[in-house]
């Protein structure tokens, strides 16, 4: 990789981790009754968005293992509601 790429990588580094961080606050600030929206409902947010499980774990300051059992448990609810319209 030549030092121009190696400064543009580092770069677009510096933007997403600025780019989640801007996620992370506008996630915050959805009026959701009192309390904020819940960290399922952020999770949900952010993968219909496309982020990927990794991702939303560093926007949301939680571990991969944490993120990856909210959308398995995301994921069963989906598919109890669509066996229930059934």
């Amino acid at each position: 990789m030549t030092e121009q790429g190696k400064i543009l990588n580092e770069q677009l580094s510096e933007f997403n981790k600025r780019l989640g961080v801007v996620i992370s606050l506008l996630l915050r600030i959805i009026p959701k009754e009192e309390k904020g929206i819940s960290l399922k409902e952020q999770v949900r947010i952010l993968d219909n968005l496309g982020i990927r499980p990794r991702d939303i774990a560093d926007i949301l300051g939680r571990t991969p293992t944490h993120i990856s059992k909210e959308l398995a448990g995301l994921r069963k609810e989906k598919t109890k509601k669509h066996e229930q319209e059934q």
